[in-house]
């Protein structure tokens, strides 16, 4: 049985952060996975970086695919705590809804 989620960031109807903008601000997971939940009012590919505060890193999720406006998606993977990271949407739109959290316990 997995333990209570613990929220990194909540978000509902978020202004356009612009185009490859963070939108959290950056988090940092406690333990070893982030789930990343998210809805957009526009079609648009959403990245995850990660940085040390020195080298920063871009990943795209769903292989890169532009995701369709008004539905739900959402992710789980496995990260490092010691790195900060963040979400972002490559086409400048309002963020109906996005939560990242860090599933405590996931792993045991």
């Amino acid at each position: 049985m997995r333990a209570p989620i613990g929220f990194l960031f909540r978000g509902y109807n978020l202004p356009a952060p612009g185009a490859n903008t963070g939108i959290s601000g950056g988090v940092v997971p406690k333990e070893g996975r982030l789930r990343i939940t998210v809805a957009l009012s526009t079609s648009s590919v959403v990245n995850v970086t990660a940085t040390d505060g020195t080298t920063t890193h871009k990943w795209g999720l769903s292989l890169s695919a532009a995701l369709q406006a008004g539905d739900l998606y959402s992710w789980e993977f496995d990260v490092m705590g010691e790195l900060t990271y963040d979400v972002e949407v490559e086409t400048d739109s309002v963020i109906e809804c996005l939560t990242i959290t860090n599933p405590v316990g996931s792993l045991s």
